[in-house]
């Protein structure tokens, strides 16, 4: 999923211009815009917590595609703990899952 995309996408489900994101999530306006003008910038990780926590979402929300509204409570339970993993046992958790797929 393209990251820029997916922002805008954001912003037109809440009818939010980018200078509400900016302020909302409490980036510098220059950042979201320089974002989205001519040098096309990405957000960093830290800008996307702060993009999520302003859109009242989890960043496993950001950045899934899956309409949330069909996941079962077990579904949603386990994005949300695997966002609280730490990124160094990440491949481990995803490892673990899929050896029971196995």
């Amino acid at each position: 999923m393209d990251i820029h995309k997916r922002i805008m996408e954001l912003c037109k489900e809440r009818n939010w211009s980018l200078y509400k994101l900016a302020r909302e999530a409490g980036i510098p306006e220059a950042t979201v815009y320089g974002w989205f003008n001519e040098n096309y910038f990405t957000p960093s990780r830290s800008s996307i917590e702060d993009i999520c926590r302003a859109f009242e979402i989890s960043v496993a929300a950001f950045y899934n595609d899956v309409d949330l509204d069909k996941l079962t409570p077990q579904q949603i339970e386990l994005l949300n703990l695997f966002e609280k993993v730490p990124d160094s046992k990440k491949t481990v958790i995803l490892d673990i899952v899929r050896s029971f797929i196995d």
